[in-house]
């Protein structure tokens, strides 16, 4: 089992600690030498505890500056950094609490040996805090890594037997075509078969051993799925080696379809493996906008190849055209089922997928169509075709940026909720099978405790009150469930389980009704924004008009004065409720143009033209004082002000209107933010989200000391991280200066 040596370290010394403080008595009279050795024992131990204090709170001051550096620099997912985050919060806690609390308890105890035991249980009940936490720590890391290098394995063990059947498909061609080559080939062919059978038969024993040890018992339950699935009707290492087999006596149409029920157990056991969360589903939306995009390429060419055809020759060669037309239509077809099985939400059908049923439509009527000889109506079809794929690539497009776009601490907060209520559902689904079966629920009460840490921690991090208390409430139900479990109680429990369903239902719910709320008051401010930037662009225009226009004529004017100074009172009362920083400015606004509404009725041009001027700046004022509450509330430097540290440059004046999705304007602007790449030097696309910088010797030290104990995933991506920064950095300092 891979766990970390920070663990290690201060759980072993802990361990020691506990022994000591446990087996500790207190002095009968007249014993003073052992009173004397028993005075030393303990204050070893109390100074053991403080140096295990300096010790731990070094290392997770160094394991947190690593996270927040791979953070700032977008190297984690949402989901691993909030892991990373929820182990550096209980190391903190275990730190700043729990292991002083036993070095003082020590500490005390020694003071008064007269009656020290209740100070000894103290200090031992702390240091039984701090391994439980660390024990705890350290299986959910070890569980975590298991599923995470099955997968691995499997994905990859799916990419070799993939590679393979392409392989044995080329050798029956060859069988045709090249005797004589194909012979060379099939040995080695054959011999890759049977490695890969013998490799899936070795991966099948370390899916049943994993299972074994697994104490997550719904990672375990996926692991026991994924072995079914690699052993119904056949076992998968046996249909390899009958494949193996078959190529080895020039069977190639039997080898490829024992190798590709082999890959169906394969894939299956794979989903079985993936949890369907927002982290998979968008992952199945940017490989499918990769095989989209391939198809629709592949689309273009067919069509110019028919298209750059005589006639007479599109006629001669529709068969070949509609071969390749099938073709497309199949990986059509096949992306459509690989996508629908990845979805979270299966059953329903989103526009991608209703734009891919129009491409498949259209490929169908150009294959009838080539039937037929039809070479302006067959590229007619194709086109439509790649049209429907363009369109389901852009709403592919907006749903991943949608997906990857920064969510608010609501979005998050209910993010979270979803996440916890669906581990509550599966927790109590799986409490009522042992329950009807008559097995233990014992185990059960781990990943309860566990998900009611996370509702408590939620709980206090939730803004909305009616969320905040249903989150209590819950919290409670699965602290009750817990300790149900533990004693084996499964009816209690799943009653205490449900309330806590419930009540996580009820903050979803509480959490949807505060984002409508908060979609309509943005709604609304975008809204005013609007009406104040048209009452600026019409006071202008009409100050324009007064400047030219002679003194008679003013008094026809004067109406339409009147008009913006009544529109203008009436943003004023909607910006009282919707943006009151602009409310007064407005105002002001209002009475300027009344009374140059007055000086125009009057034929009074220089007097009209000073208070629509003055209108003209109180609209300004509203629009940057709202600009200045839309940054703050956003977190966002006001307009025109540099952040901290940052070199100070030209920021627009005027907000951009609200939109929904990225634009070519907001890509062009993400791309030229200093044009930074990833460690390898792929370009990425960032915001001008700051950095941290660790500074070279520190990050350098960090990654000796600490990055070769983080699990292999951790390990290598500091690898390349650093190894990165290192080579760029050496190229600094060598480049010669100007």
């Amino acid at each position: 089992m891979r766990a970390w040596t920070l663990g290690f370290v201060v759980a072993g010394a802990l361990a020691a600690g506990a022994a000591a403080a446990q087996d500790a008595a207190p002095a009968r009279p007249g014993e003073e030498q052992q009173v004397l050795a028993l005075s030393d024992t303990i204050m070893q131990e109390a100074e053991r505890q403080h140096m295990v204090n300096r010790r731990m709170e070094t290392t997770v001051e160094a394991f947190i500056a690593i996270v927040q550096d791979l953070k700032s620099n977008e190297l984690l997912n949402e989901g691993k950094a909030e892991e990373l985050d929820r182990i550096a919060q209980i190391l903190t806690k275990l730190a700043k609490q729990h292991v002083p609390e036993a070095a003082k308890h020590l500490e005390d105890a020694r003071k008064q040996l007269a009656a020290m035991k209740p100070f000894l249980k103290a200090a031992g009940v702390e240091i039984d805090i701090t391994i439980k936490e660390l024990e705890r720590v350290l299986i959910q890391a070890a569980s975590s890594q298991a599923m995470q290098d099955l997968r691995r394995e499997l994905r990859e063990l799916i990419e070799k037997q993939e590679q393979v059947q392409q392989e044995t498909k080329e050798l029956g061609k060859k069988m045709l075509q090249e005797p004589e080559k194909a012979e060379e080939q099939k040995k080695e062919t054959a011999d890759k078969q049977e490695r890969l059978a013998q490799r899936a038969e070795l991966f099948q024993k370390q899916l049943a051993e994993a299972a074994k040890e697994e104490a997550d018992p719904m990672n375990r339950k996926r692991m026991e799925a994924a072995k079914q699935e690699l052993a119904k009707e056949q076992p998968v290492e046996k249909r390899m080696e009958e494949a193996a087999k078959n190529i080895e006596e020039k069977k190639p149409v039997a080898a490829v379809e024992e190798q590709e029920k082999a890959l169906d157990a394969l894939r299956n056991a794979e989903k079985q493996l993936q949890a369907r969360d927002a982290e998979n589903d968008l992952q199945a939306k940017k490989e499918l906008r990769e095989k989209l995009e391939e198809i629709r390429k592949e689309q273009k060419e067919l069509r110019e190849k028919g298209e750059q055809k005589t006639e007479e020759a599109f006629n001669q060669e529709k068969k070949d055209l509609q071969v390749e037309q099938r073709k497309l239509e199949n990986k059509l077809d096949e992306a459509q089922k690989d996508y629908a099985e990845a979805k979270a939400q299966p059953e329903a059908k989103d526009s991608v997928q209703q734009n891919m049923d129009k491409a498949e439509d259209h490929m169908q009527k150009a294959e009838k169509s080539m039937e037929k000889a039809e070479k302006q109506e067959t590229s007619s079809q194709q086109q439509k075709a790649e049209d429907a794929l363009a369109q389901a690539i852009k709403e592919l497009d907006k749903q991943i940026a949608e997906a990857e776009s920064p969510q608010t601490p609501d979005q998050q907060a209910s993010s979270q909720i979803q996440d916890m209520l669906k581990e509550q559902q599966a927790l109590r689904q799986e409490t009522e099978n042992r329950q009807d079966k008559k097995e233990n629920v014992q185990e059960l009460s781990k990943p309860q405790a566990n998900l009611q840490e996370r509702a408590q921690q939620a709980a206090q991090n939730t803004r909305q009150p009616e969320a905040q208390q249903a989150m209590n409430r819950a919290q409670e139900a699965m602290q009750q469930a817990a300790q149900a479990l533990e004693q084996n109680q499964p009816q209690q429990a799943t009653e205490q389980q449900a309330k806590a369903e419930q009540a996580l239902q009820q903050a979803e719910a509480a959490m949807q009704q505060a984002q409508a709320r908060d979609r309509q008051q943005a709604q609304a401010r975008a809204e005013m924004q609007r009406r104040m930037q048209d009452l600026l662009e019409r006071q202008q225009q009409l100050s324009q008009a007064t400047e030219q226009a002679q003194p008679e004529g003013l008094p026809e004017r004067a109406p339409e004065q009147q008009n913006l100074e009544g529109d203008t009172q009436q943003a004023h009362e909607a910006a009282q409720e919707h943006a009151p920083e602009s409310a007064q400015p407005l105002q002001q606004a209002a009475q300027e143009m009344q009374q140059a509404a007055e000086a125009m009725a009057q034929s009074q041009q220089e007097s009209a033209q000073q208070h629509q001027a003055a209108a003209e700046n109180a609209l300004q004022e509203a629009m940057q004082a709202f600009e200045r509450a839309t940054a703050e509330e956003q977190g966002q430097p006001e307009q025109g002000q540099p952040e901290q540290g940052q070199p100070e440059m030209a920021q627009p004046t005027q907000m951009p209107m609200p939109h929904e999705g990225p634009t070519l304007e907001t890509q062009d602007k993400e791309r030229a933010l200093g044009d930074k790449t990833d460690p390898k030097g792929k370009d990425v696309a960032r915001t001008d989200a700051k950095w941290r910088s660790l500074g070279d010797r520190k990050r350098d030290d960090l990654f000796q000391v600490y990055a070769r104990e983080l699990p292999i995933e951790y390990r290598e991506l500091l690898e390349g991280y650093y190894e990165a920064l290192s080579k760029d950095s050496s190229s600094k300092k060598a480049a010669p200066k100007r």
